[in-house]
C-alpha cells in the first residue's frame, strides 16, 4: 500500500506535516488505547501499518530517493536526528507494550545507532530471551555513555542474571548465598510481620 495514503498525507507534504499525521494516528490506533474495544485487533494491525509507512517515508526522504513513483519529491531532504527520535519513541512504545519483535524491527530501520539505540536493543533482546545479545548491546550502550545510570543499572541486571545462571551451573554440591534473594526474603518476612502485628 501507498505509505502516504496510510498516513493520509500527500507526497508533497512537509516532514512536519507527516510527523503530525503520524503522531495523531499513532495515538488513535496505539494498542494501549484500544484494549478491550471490539476492533482491538484491527487497531493493532493499523498501528503496525502506520509505523511501517512512517518509517518507509522517512527512510526514503533521508536517502533522498524518489521511490515507488509516488510523485516528485526534491532530493536530499533529510529528517535528521528528529526522525530517529520518533522512531525511537515507536521502539520504546513497543518495548513498553512487551512487543519486543516489533521493537527490534523498528530499531533495525534506524541508521543513527547511538547509545540509546543500543539500550533499547538490549531491552528488546532481553525481552525476547536473547540474553547474550542483550548483554552485548547493553555493554555497547555503557561504553558509549559510561556515566548513564540507566545503562549502568541494565548492565548490572543482565550481569546478575548471567551470574545466577553461572551459580546454578557450577553451584551443585556447595552452599551459595544469593544476596538479592536474601534481601527479598527479608522484605517478605518484614511485610508478613507487619500484617500480623
Amino acid at each position: 500500500m501507498n505509505p502516504y495514503d496510510i498516513l493520509g498525507v500527500s507526497p508533497s507534504a512537509s516532514d512536519d506535516e507527516i510527523k503530525k499525521a503520524y503522531r495523531t494516528l499513532s495515538r488513535r490506533y496505539h494498542p494501549d488505547a484500544n484494549i478491550g474495544k471490539p476492533d482491538e485487533k484491527m487497531a493493532e494491525e493499523k498501528f503496525k501499518q502506520i509505523q511501517q509507512a512512517y518509517t518507509q517515508i522517512m527512510k526514503e526522504r533521508e536517502q533522498g530517493q524518489q521511490g515507488y513513483d509516488y510523485g516528485y519529491r526534491q532530493g536530499g531532504q533529510t529528517a535528521g536526528g528528529d526522525t530517529d527520535t520518533v522512531e525511537m519513541q515507536a521502539a520504546a512504545n513497543f518495548i513498553n507494550s512487551r512487543r519486543y519483535r516489533e521493537a527490534l524491527n523498528v530499531l533495525e530501520g534506524i541508521q543513527n545507532r547511538n547509545a540509546r539505540w543500543y539500550y533499547f536493543s538490549a531491552l528488546a533482546n532481553a525481552g525476547m530471551g536473547n540474553n547474550i545479545r542483550a548483554q552485548e548491546m547493553a555493554r555497547q550502550a555503557l561504553d558509549m555513555e559510561p556515566n548513564n545510570v540507566q545503562y549502568q543499572m541494565l548492565w548490572q541486571q543482565l550481569q546478575s542474571g548471567r551470574q545466577w545462571y553461572g551459580n546454578m551451573a557450577g553451584g551443585y554440591g556447595r552452599q551459595t548465598v544469593d544476596i538479592d534473594n536474601f534481601c527479598c526474603q527479608c522484605l517478605a518476612l518484614n511485610l508478613m510481620c507487619g500484617c500480623c502485628c
